[in-house]
């Protein structure tokens, strides 16, 4: 009696087949699955052209800050989110503090002088952010930038804005208004912050709570 049982596929055939169901998912169709997924695991499934192209098609929805956020705060997860800028670049919240010994953040206009110490630190340019034009959600935290940026503040959609001990970050109220969907601002420590909060008067329609703490060169109420 013959054998009817087929022959074991060849890896390269079931390859093959996999390159098949893939295909059968169009770009658009991949970047819905993967909005489900963390950021580092959308990161590690760009397994081939279709699905490199839906990461740079996926809305990546905020979290709960406290819960796995999109954070830079050493080289390595700087590099990490250089990376994302280009490939996963709807990002929708990113939090960015301090990068740790002998690293900091280029300088805005008008910085104030570093100090002896700070001479021979690796700069890594603070600019790669304004790639992530989906920005829903930006958090400052200990930042250690010198001078004023006007691209961390121009932001179309941002809804949350949270800056909080970064002492040699220049910025005003004014600065404010390249954010026209703002809702929630939350200031605290900053010595470099500045302004009347009469400014703020364009976003009211949009404006619903703002918290301001120890900056001393903010006026009004």
């Amino acid at each position: 009696m013959q054998s009817t049982a087929s022959a074991p596929e060849s890896s390269n055939d079931m390859h093959l087949a996999s390159d098949e169901t893939d295909e059968e998912l169009s770009s658009d169709e991949v970047a819905i699955i993967f909005s489900f997924l963390q950021p580092n695991d959308i990161m590690r499934a760009r397994v081939c052209t279709t699905w490199r192209d839906a990461a740079k098609k996926t809305l990546v929805p905020p979290v709960d800050p406290f819960d796995l956020p999109v954070e830079i705060h050493d080289a390595r997860s700087y590099n990490a989110i250089r990376v994302m800028s280009t490939a996963l670049p709807n990002l929708e919240q990113l939090m960015i503090s301090k990068l740790g010994s002998g690293h900091v953040y280029s300088d805005g206009d008008d910085p104030e002088e570093w100090d002896i110490d700070h001479i021979n630190y690796i700069i890594h340019d603070i600019n790669i952010i304004s790639s992530f034009r989906k920005l829903r959600r930006l958090y400052l935290y200990k930042v250690e930038m010198h001078g004023r940026n006007l691209g961390l503040f121009e932001f179309p959609l941002l809804r949350v804005l949270s800056i909080r001990y970064c002492h040699n970050l220049k910025f005003d109220l004014d600065m404010l208004l390249g954010l026209p969907l703002l809702e929630d601002l939350y200031c605290s420590d900053n010595e470099q912050f500045t302004g009347n909060i009469s400014s703020l008067s364009p976003l009211k329609n949009t404006l619903e709570k703002v918290c301001i703490q120890k900056c001393r060169n903010i006026s009004g109420n």
